[in-house]
């Protein structure tokens, strides 16, 4: 504080105490319009217990025309010191939640990386700046061995460290997390897993989905609404939680360990790589709903004919659309169904097949525009197939913003 206010005030400062901080804060913006901004509020709370108190003083009686931002990475506290009726700043601050950056913003850290270990490094990081501001490093894999799989590497703890940052009960939300990893659970599956009561598991997913640390899964056009599926939305968490679960290779280096993890990895990408491409049709689209199909079909044989079990009851495939959209084009609704693949070679027509195949699924059937989403691109005859039978093909540039997204 001393230092700031000598920068600012060009004169020597050295306070005692936050008190005297802040009545000659007072005196500065006496008369002027100042926007006065307290970082790391959470710290500052914790290490003096008066602090609340003499910043609710300062805004009821000296802040005048000037504006009082505070803010701080610990969201629990936060919106305890902010919300909580007990606390003095109780009704004095409207919230504003900075969400994570766009991959547009992500790629201006390291802009020499090849544009698919950018959304490669976007789909297990997320948009928060501390995980972009390192050093330099190559490509993907070198990230992760570097600021991951490394025993002292800094983000090697962060999934269990964020939960620890801002839940209390953190060994039990993190049991129940990490039987998330990689894949959709239900309250019942997680209780299973984890051996915690229902109830519980319940009232850690509420808090979770207030975090932005998990999220439902939307069921659309007539997939089952019970039970809820929950899925973790946060990149950084879900991949922590993957690669220390997964890391079990030990006296091996870290390029070791990376290979033991690369299937792994390439597997689970796909999953977040729904929730990116989700977001970025939102972003794109006038989307009025948007979520998940899920069902199944009757196994059939190829004269058509459905096939049995032992038990002579039919046999059934699961089959599902990665992404079910309904997205308003002037009057008109439109029904889209995306398949997202994140492979290393070019795709072709078994994912449109895929695609078309669950779409015959559907119970109601309806007229859908189709789109294949895949950064490593497209066979030429899925391209020239796509051309002339109006289906939408979304590709790297599309992905990373520099193009935009096909007219529906």
């Amino acid at each position: 504080m001393s230092l700031a206010m000598s920068y600012v005030t060009k004169a020597p400062k050295a306070y005692e105490s936050a008190m005297d901080f802040m009545w000659d804060l007072a005196e500065y913006i006496k008369g002027r319009k100042v926007v006065v901004v307290f970082d790391e509020f959470p710290y500052m709370a914790k290490c003096d217990e008066s602090f609340a108190a003499l910043t609710q003083y300062f805004v009821d009686m000296q802040l005048g025309d000037s504006k009082l931002i505070i803010s701080g990475s610990s969201i629990k506290t936060m919106v305890y010191e902010t919300t909580d009726y007990s606390r003095p700043l109780y009704g004095r601050t409207r919230s504003l939640w900075l969400r994570a950056m766009p991959i547009q913003e992500c790629t201006g850290f390291h802009p020499e990386l090849p544009d698919l270990d950018q959304l490669k490094l976007y789909m297990a990081i997320g948009g928060t700046p501390l995980y972009y501001a390192v050093p330099d490093f190559d490509d993907f894999q070198d990230y992760v061995e570097k600021m991951i799989l490394g025993p002292r590497s800094p983000f090697r703890n962060e999934g269990e460290d964020m939960i620890k940052r801002e839940l209390d009960n953190a060994e039990e939300i993190i049991a129940i997390l990490d039987s998330m990893t990689g894949r959709s659970a239900t309250i019942k599956t997680i209780s299973s897993r984890t051996g915690i009561d229902r109830n519980i598991c319940s009232q850690y997913m509420e808090r979770l989905k207030v975090l932005d640390m998990v999220r439902e899964n939307n069921p659309m056009w007539g997939a089952p609404k019970i039970p809820v599926q929950y899925s973790i939305s946060d990149n950084m968490l879900s991949f922590s939680f993957l690669v220390k679960r997964n890391d079990v290779i030990y006296n091996a280096n870290v390029t070791e360990k990376y290979k033991a993890l690369s299937a792994l990895i390439s597997a689970s990408r796909g999953f977040m790589f729904e929730f990116y491409c989700m977001d970025l049709l939102c972003k794109s689209y006038p989307v009025r709903a948007i979520g998940k199909w899920w069902g199944s079909r009757t196994e059939t044989d190829e004269f058509g004919n459905a096939v049995f079990n032992d038990s002579g009851k039919p046999c059934t495939i699961s089959c599902d659309i990665d992404i079910a959209a309904e997205i308003m084009v002037g009057s008109n609704l439109v029904n889209l169904a995306a398949e997202c693949r994140f492979r290393n070679n070019p795709v072709g027509f078994e994912a449109l097949n895929e695609l078309d195949s669950s779409i015959g699924c559907l119970k109601t059937k309806r007229y859908t525009r189709r789109m294949i989403i895949s950064p490593s691109g497209f066979t030429q005859d899925l391209i020239d197939y796509s051309e002339e039978n109006g289906i939408l093909l979304v590709g790297l540039d599309m992905l990373l913003g520099k193009e935009p997204l096909p007219d529906l």
